[in-house]
């Protein structure tokens, strides 16, 4: 897949240099949560409009819309992805932001079903060009709720962009997208509902 901004170029190196060393990483990771009821401040990306502002880094990894009745009562992205190549980027996906200014909630938080246990990192690049990611150890076979506070995620320790404005503290209020990538030795799938701000 073409990638045709310098964001997207951002968005897709990030994710994945987020798992290069995967074993040796220290960053603190978001817990999930028992499946309760998340209220949402508001919509970081849905899929009302199908896969319109998402899209992945490869044509390898598959992307679709559908439902899943033991899931959120909604569309979910359905993503199969291939055993990890060459491409460092060949797993992460992008979606953009409906609204970009986060800074009305105190985190992340989205529902998730992976086909089996992974580590799922999941990033953004924030209003000072800094780019934070957190990685989700996830459990396989059910839908779980993860929550990332905006105040437990850090600066992804493997790569900022040349222009980011470091040592400042974490800016939200204006966020374009959020990536996530899987981080395990083979092939896989997940679905994913909606991103959410939540307090």
């Amino acid at each position: 897949m073409a990638i045709h901004s310098v964001y997207l170029l951002l968005a897709f190196g990030f994710s994945l240099m987020a798992g290069t060393n995967v074993a040796a990483q220290p960053a603190p990771a978001a817990r999930p949560r028992d499946r309760t009821q998340v209220t949402a401040v508001m919509v970081i990306h849905s899929y009302k409009d199908g896969l319109s502002g998402v899209r992945s880094a490869s044509p390898d990894v598959h992307l679709s819309i559908g439902r899943d009745p033991s899931g959120p009562d909604e569309p979910v992205l359905l993503v199969e992805y291939p055993a990890p190549s060459g491409n460092p980027a060949g797993r992460d996906v992008q979606c953009d932001a409906e609204h970009q200014d986060w800074s009305a909630g105190q985190a992340i938080s989205f529902q998730i079903k992976p086909a089996h246990a992974v580590r799922l990192s999941v990033s953004f690049l924030d209003r000072n060009g800094v780019v934070y990611t957190t990685w989700t150890e996830l459990n396989g076979g059910a839908w779980q709720q993860v929550r990332i506070p905006f105040d437990q995620m850090r600066p992804n320790p493997y790569f900022q962009p040349p222009d980011a404005r470091t040592g400042r503290p974490i800016d939200v209020s204006e966020v374009k997208a959020i990536a996530f990538a899987p981080h395990d030795q083979t092939e896989g799938r997940l679905a994913i509902g909606s991103f959410v701000v939540t307090n």
